[in-house]
């Protein structure tokens, strides 16, 4: 399965890619930002994306709104991960 991993963690992607075993990961090395619904837009896009909360530029909830805008594309699963540890932003 095609997976988006878009985390501006480093240990956290590692750790995401390992658990989920999944075999495609795109990351943001080289880059200043993690990938985000950019990334969610072509045809041969992943339709699953683990997607952390906060990030700098588009947090988690914002590549949400961006991609669910888009009414002609495939649907695309996003779940949101955090290490929050409260409700308050």
């Amino acid at each position: 399965m095609r997976i988006l991993i878009a985390d501006d963690e480093l240990m956290s992607r590692k750790l995401l890619q390992k658990n989920t075993g999944a075999r495609w990961l795109r990351s943001d090395r080289g880059r200043e930002r993690p990938p985000g619904a950019d990334h969610l837009r072509p045809a041969n896009a992943p339709r699953l994306a683990l997607l952390d909360w906060v990030m700098p530029e588009l947090d988690g909830p914002g590549v949400c709104r961006e991609v669910r805008k888009r009414k002609e594309q495939s649907y695309v699963y996003m779940i949101l991960l955090t290490s929050k540890e409260s409700k308050k932003t």
